[in-house]
């Protein structure tokens, strides 16, 4: 899991990525070629979590720059989702909305009733 990077102004939450599962296809020579990353997005404020899961096409790699499937890690992937997710501010907005949303709900508490025997 990774801190992703900084939301656009406003978002109050704590963001996280957390890849999930990954496709790989070969391309000439090149083998395990990770084609499509599945993750969560995670947003925390005040407490209140809320994440959505996602999936990401990432496009071929330039063969000179290619890593092998065994040299990845979580961070590596999640910042090949950083850099590439051009939906990642939308996606940020949206949890950001739900945790509002569920942190303006009033909250509801349920007294004993005053004339009930304790």
């Amino acid at each position: 899991m990774i801190e992703s990077a900084p939301q656009p102004s406003g978002f109050t939450a704590t963001y996280t990525i957390s890849v999930t599962g990954i496709k790989t296809k070969t391309i000439g020579d090149l083998t395990d070629v990770v084609c499509s990353v599945n993750w969560t997005l995670r947003g925390v404020e005040n407490g209140q979590p809320f994440e959505v899961c996602e999936v990401t096409l990432l496009d071929d790699p330039n063969p000179d720059s290619f890593q092998s499937l065994n040299s990845l890690n979580e961070d590596i992937v999640a910042a090949w989702i950083e850099s590439t997710e051009t939906r990642l501010p939308s996606i940020k907005y949206h949890v950001q909305n739900e945790i509002a949303a569920i942190l303006a709900k009033p909250t509801l508490n349920e007294p004993g009733l005053p004339w009930a025997p304790v």
